[in-house]
């Protein structure tokens, strides 16, 4: 007796488990249309307070009240500091002087949100690794799609797939865990 009820416990909680994840997996996929199939090659506009360049290190700094934009993805920070790599010349080295070349890196610290197409993502920092489309965003991050809001330390977000991972970490304050709350579907939307 108490082993078939013992059974019939173990099969109702994977049953349970099983639904919760295909239910997730369901609002992962009606919430992929934000931060997927972005174009890295768009151009990125940027305005900002104040601009600094240091033609030695490759590197532009915009200050203040920093709004980004490539296509449909929006950023805004406090600081965001572009890399870009020397531009080559017609014979194929490094050219040395000048101001330009592709940006490979975008750091941004301080406020940052990213949206894009009704998601948006918040942190204290962010990296955009523009050659593998991935933005990584760290400190206090919040993740939000549709009703589902998603926190945790770190955040990556594929900007082909629209895939997101978050994380916590040991040196986080306060509590360690990943955090979520998502909103049931009603009957009516069934």
């Amino acid at each position: 007796m108490f082993q078939r009820i013992a059974h019939e416990f173990r099969d109702r909680c994977q049953l349970v488990t099983l639904s919760v994840i295909v239910g997730l997996t369901a609002g992962a996929v009606q919430a992929q249309a934000g931060f997927t199939n972005h174009d890295p090659e768009d151009p990125i506009q940027f305005t900002a307070d104040r601009l600094e360049v240091k033609k030695q290190g490759r590197v532009a700094a915009f200050i203040g009240n920093v709004v980004a934009r490539q296509g449909e993805l929006n950023l805004s920070a406090d600081i965001v500091k572009v890399y870009y790599k020397r531009p080559e010349t017609d014979d194929g080295s490094d050219s040395s002087d000048g101001f330009g070349g592709s940006i490979t890196r975008i750091d941004t610290s301080g406020n940052v949100v990213i949206e894009s197409r009704g998601d948006t993502a918040t942190g204290d920092w962010a990296v955009y690794d523009i050659p593998r489309k991935i933005v990584t965003l760290g400190g206090q991050v919040v993740l939000t799609r549709q009703d589902a809001v998603l926190r945790g330390s770190r955040l990556e977000l594929d900007l082909v797939n629209g895939r997101s991972t978050i994380q916590s970490s040991q040196t986080s304050p306060g509590d360690t865990r990943v955090r979520g709350e998502f909103t049931p579907a009603s009957s009516s939307e069934n």
